[in-house]
């Protein structure tokens, strides 16, 4: 038993030795952005151009190339065709979960990405007449991809442009739209 316990402390302390420090292996990023969504579909035939907000954090490997992200995102659209002096809007808070590619050297100032994940999307309609408000909300899950430039400025700061096409899951079909985004991101590189 003493062996036993000797050999296995003996294989940890090699395993603690050899091993890399967590800074070496993963480089941590945050950012945030701004943009416009643009409805496609029937989503185009009920909302207008929207706007957007956007805060992400995600971590990229030791050799920039394969990473993962998280980003929140929360926008407005106005609602098209409403008469009698009835006014609307959407607002929609969205959260992602995604898989990112960057190809190339880590050391180039100008990198492109591509993303593609999972996340869940929560849309609230809200109608005014006057005095009178009415609103309806539902969350369903989403799937999203689409393609990004970083461009390093400076230091650990890079500038951001993204465009990714966005379904939402909508009972009897879905919602989507493509966010186009610009924003800084500091860190992973």
């Amino acid at each position: 038993m003493r062996r036993k316990l000797v050999g296995l402390a003996a294989t940890a302390l090699l395993i603690a030795a050899s091993a890399q420090p967590a800074a070496a292996q993963a480089r941590g990023y945050i950012g945030f952005g701004a943009g416009v969504t643009l409805p496609l579909g029937s989503f185009k035939d009920e909302a207008k151009l929207g706007w957007l907000g956007q805060v992400l954090g995600g971590v990229t490997a030791k050799d920039g190339m394969w990473g993962g992200r998280i980003d929140g995102t929360y926008g407005r659209h106005s609602i098209k065709g409403l008469t009698g002096g009835v006014t609307g809007h959407d607002a929609l808070i969205g959260f992602n979960a995604d898989v990112v590619l960057t190809p190339g050297k880590s050391a180039s100032k100008t990198r492109p990405y591509f993303l593609a994940g999972v996340g869940m999307y929560n849309f609230k309609a809200t109608f005014s007449s006057g005095t009178t408000t009415g609103s309806g909300s539902s969350t369903k899950f989403a799937f999203n991809g689409g393609a990004g430039l970083n461009i390093h400025t400076s230091g650990q700061m890079a500038v951001y442009v993204e465009g990714r096409f966005v379904s939402v899951q909508t009972t009897g079909g879905s919602t989507n739209f493509i966010p186009f985004t610009v924003g800084l991101r500091w860190g992973g590189f």
